[in-house]
């Protein structure tokens, strides 16, 4: 078993064996870290069913013959193992895209029940630390790995966090381990190696306690964001409607930093990468404090975030539309416009009576449009009164029957129903034309 003054070995083996845990799979390198860990799971029988992955990255020339390493040793280990070679991407960081290949692989391996255990340890941990403070991070405090997280419907845990490489090898030579080298983690170009072999061996001499100290400032940053999340997720949860609009008049009173951290809480949520902390403080203020009738707006990578009636939404970006352009439609045929669907469904008693026959036209907003009601009102006012989002005014087909604008189809996805011309609704016995236009730009 592993020997070390820190950490707690029971702990380790109760997270393994709990109910929650079907499979235990070990991402499996060949380096010391990882067959320790393999060897170490195997011993421990913990009567759970183990496997092993491996990822090939393709980039050293010695990557089959560590592919066959892991291959002999879950052999002899009587260990299934899985190997998967992946693509990695050329342009920008090579170490970067090579983790998120390997993130991927893992992802698409894993189940639910399944635990994906990774050998990182204490010096990988320091280490990180300092990539990310070096860096720069909007996140609060000294960050480094979790010791546990979410990884598609599985979880991640690294149960070797409390011990060092040295304790580590030390297990590996104690029960005559061999392991492979990977000669590109003597590679200083890299960040990592760079601080792993340069800079981290001159902090020790002159600061040995400097990694224990790092370390212990981890472990405290770390309870304090749990602290700071968990007011988050509180926040969240009280401000969240059915529909996934964040309501104005409930956080309102929460203050700058708060609102901040529940959006990013809402964004962790939905798996998407956070806006810069600048950007989340200027959406705040915006949202907040701009005019009753103005659209604000926060837009970064393909999201938005935009308020409406007193809430805040996440959308998905939506393409570019010329606003210039006629649609002929047929309204037994659904027509596609830039990601939406126009259609129309025929019904007693509902909606607007068509000589089917004549030729519709989609036209899209100008401005000074109006429709038939009691008297002729603007669309402008219409969209007002039936609260149709700012930035679905203009992306909507108004249906055009000649000159005469017979109705703007309803929204299901906002609980928006059709403005129809009073003139051309249809009697209780008539079959009438309900259109309605799908549009999917709330992020679900």
């Amino acid at each position: 078993m592993f020997e070390s003054g820190q950490g707690s070995e029971n702990e380790q083996l109760n997270r393994l064996l709990s109910d929650d845990v079907v499979r235990l799979v070990v991402a499996l390198s060949g380096g010391a870290d990882s067959v320790a860990l393999l060897h170490w799971l195997v011993n421990a029988q913990t009567g759970k069913s183990i496997v092993a992955i491996h990822v090939n990255h393709g980039l050293q020339k010695e990557s089959l013959r560590w592919q066959k390493f892991c291959e002999e040793l879950c052999e002899l280990l009587d260990v299934e193992l899985k190997c998967v070679l992946v693509e990695v991407d050329s342009k920008g960081s090579i170490e970067e895209n090579a983790r998120r290949a390997r993130y991927v692989a893992f992802e698409k391996f894993l189940k639910s029940g399944d635990l994906l255990l990774l050998a990182h340890h204490a010096d990988d941990q320091v280490e990180t630390v300092l990539l990310n403070l070096f860096r720069g991070s909007e996140a609060f405090g000294v960050r480094g790995m979790p010791g546990e997280r979410a990884i598609g419907d599985a979880k991640l845990y690294r149960p070797l966090l409390d011990l060092s490489r040295k304790d580590i090898l030390n297990y590996c030579q104690k029960n005559k381990l061999s392991w492979v080298e990977d000669d590109t983690n003597l590679d200083i170009g890299m960040d990592r190696n760079f601080l792993r072999h340069e800079l981290l061996p001159k902090i020790a001499k002159r600061f040995p306690s400097a990694a224990r100290a790092l370390r212990g400032a981890h472990e405290r940053d770390t309870l304090a964001s749990q602290l700071i999340e968990n007011i988050a997720k509180k926040d969240l949860d009280s401000a969240l409607a059915e529909d996934g609009g964040i309501s104005l008049h409930v956080i309102r009173g929460l203050g700058e930093l708060r609102i901040v951290n529940m959006l990013r809480e809402f964004l962790r949520r939905k798996k998407i990468q956070f806006p810069s902390g600048n950007l989340l403080r200027e959406c705040v203020n915006v949202m907040l404090n701009s005019a009753k009738d103005a659209d604000p707006l926060l837009a970064w990578a393909t999201y938005e975030l935009r308020r409406h009636d007193n809430f805040i939404y996440l959308l998905n970006s939506m393409p570019e539309i010329d606003l210039s352009s006629v649609l002929k439609f047929n309204c037994r045929k659904p027509f596609e416009i830039s990601g939406c669907l126009l259609s129309a469904e025929q019904v007693k008693g509902r909606g607007v009576v068509l000589d089917i026959e004549i030729n519709l036209e989609g036209r899209f907003r100008q401005g000074g449009e109006k429709i038939q009601q009691k008297h002729l009102r603007t669309l402008k006012k219409m969209f007002q009164e039936n609260g149709v989002p700012s930035w679905l005014r203009y992306r909507i087909p108004l249906i055009f029957e000649g000159d005469q604008l017979i109705v703007v189809p309803g929204i299901p996805a906002w609980n928006i129903d059709p403005i129809e011309a009073k003139d051309r609704q249809a009697g209780s016995d008539e079959n009438g034309w309900v259109f309605t236009f799908e549009t999917w730009d709330r992020v679900q």
